[in-house]
């Protein structure tokens, strides 16, 4: 999954959820700036700013090994 799929996933997930931009930011404590390079995909966001940001969306991150045919 790509920088662009993640924020794509995300920001679905926010409206999905009926929280507007300036409420998510407030919720989970960062910049709106932050959080629309994000969803747009043109963000470089730090594990753990990732983290809390799915944690507040109720989603968690998941590593699994590539499968090689």
């Amino acid at each position: 999954m790509d920088q662009i799929s993640i924020g794509k996933t995300i920001k679905e997930r926010r409206k999905f959820l009926r929280i507007d931009q300036l409420s998510f930011c407030d919720i989970a404590e960062l910049s709106q700036h932050t959080l629309s390079s994000i969803e747009n995909g043109t963000g470089n966001p730090s594990l753990s700013m990732l983290i809390k940001v799915l944690d507040v969306l109720g989603m968690e991150l998941k590593i699994d090994i590539k499968r090689v045919d």
